[in-house]
């Protein structure tokens, strides 16, 4: 596979930003982007720290200078900022400590992935299995997503993190911090004038990953659609670029085509549900050709999904009294 080259979206003031893509997981990318504004360098997120990612980060970097002619190097960097803690954005990071005494900035909701990130790895893994026995998965089934869970994110190191960021503020005085919750507790988009790095909020292509809140407090559809909105009343916006996937000079469309999105898959959940059902059993209706990695990502999207359903009564749990009397029952949903 072979990526494409870096390229250049200005932004105010003479500032540039070049997006480059990594290889975080086999051939699936990620999105860096480096600013550029008079002597400043700020890198935005920095792969998932596999082999590969580290290559194309590294040949990204190098890549700028030599087809743009800008003056970059590893030791001049002056930021580094982490848009939210998934491994595929911060991974990363424990190559960059050894490269460049840049400091990183990262929401506070996830910085303990990054300075505890074994305490946040245990308490994630057992906060999973519970999501999956309910969802209706046996005890096999559940180890097995368990395991594929943990296997990339055990690698990293973690370390201290230099700037914790909140929702308002003005990082070194040039990108504007906005906290959008719901895809991650502590994902942050960064405005510069009328361009936004908008992290994995917006997508060009795809509705970005969701699970429920019951695994982590600040994910999930309620927590992602309010970001929505926040992002929605920012008032200007020429550009959006993403974690992954294309540029969006569409802002405010895809803003709307996200939405949508979200409504068809709760309208056909309840229509699912008609009949009680678990989480597993829709999952299994909704992504029926889904393997690997990708059933437990599907698995907590449709988590999320009725986790907002049964929040707001669209969807109710059909057997309550098994429910009440015994542990090992896991909850029928019915619309």
């Amino acid at each position: 596979m072979t990526l494409p080259s870096p390229t250049r979206h200005d932004g105010p003031d003479g500032s540039r930003i070049y997006a480059f893509p990594v290889r975080v997981f086999g051939d699936f990318t990620a999105n860096i982007h480096l600013l550029i504004h008079g002597d400043y360098r700020a890198l935005i997120d920095t792969g998932s720290g596999s082999e590969q990612s580290n290559q194309d980060l590294l040949a990204g970097m190098a890549a700028v200078q030599t087809q743009y002619g800008e003056p970059v190097d590893w030791a001049g960097l002056s930021r580094i900022v982490v848009t939210h803690g998934h491994i595929d954005h911060h991974g990363g990071l424990d190559l960059l400590r050894s490269l460049t005494p840049a400091p990183v900035a990262v929401h506070e909701l996830d910085a303990p992935v990054l300075t505890r990130h074994r305490e946040r790895l245990a308490l994630s893994r057992r906060a999973l299995r519970i999501f999956l026995a309910t969802a209706g998965l046996n005890a096999e089934q559940q180890a097995a997503m368990t395991r594929l869970y943990g296997s990339a994110r055990s690698t990293f190191q973690g370390g201290p993190v230099e700037t914790i960021l909140l929702h308002g503020d003005l990082l070194d005085d040039r990108l504007e911090v906005l906290h959008t919750p719901g895809h991650s507790p502590g994902q942050v988009c960064l405005r510069l004038g009328d361009v936004l790095l908008s992290a994995d909020q917006l997508l060009a292509r795809t509705t970005p990953h969701l699970a429920p809140e019951s695994i982590l407090p600040g994910t999930g559809l309620n927590h992602y659609l309010h970001s929505l909105t926040l992002l929605e009343r920012q008032p200007g916006l020429r550009l959006a670029l993403g974690g992954h996937e294309e540029p969006m000079p569409d802002v405010y469309d895809r803003i709307q085509q996200i939405r949508d999105s979200h409504q068809r898959k709760l309208e056909r959940i309840v229509e699912l549900c008609r009949e009680p059902r678990s989480i597993a059993e829709v999952r299994d209706l909704l992504y029926p050709q889904v393997r690997h990695y990708d059933v437990l990502l599907s698995l907590q999207k449709v988590g999320a999904l009725m986790e907002y359903l049964n929040q707001r009564g669209d969807l109710q749990v059909a057997n309550l009294e098994p429910l009440e009397q015994d542990p090992a029952v896991f909850p029928l949903y019915v619309s």
